[in-house]
């Protein structure tokens, strides 16, 4: 589990034209649309998780060799 501010996963993953406003991603949070945790009042983005598909389980590289195999 690497946690990431919501700041940072924001630009990191955004086009400044399509990012989503901070109450919109506090409300994925909270609604676990998107994988996070709340840590001393602050959110933070679960990024493997996140790039798993929201799948905990899912290491970064076992995703990525996931999305491997579901294209062929």
């Amino acid at each position: 589990m690497r946690l990431i501010s919501t700041s940072a996963w924001v630009d990191k993953y955004f086009a400044p034209e399509s990012r989503p406003a901070e109450i919109t991603l506090l409300r994925w949070l909270r609604e676990a649309k998107i994988p996070g945790k709340k840590v001393g009042g602050k959110w933070y983005v679960d990024e493997d998780a996140w790039l798993a598909g929201g799948d905990p389980g899912l290491s970064e590289v076992d995703a990525l060799v996931q999305r491997v195999l579901d294209q062929s």
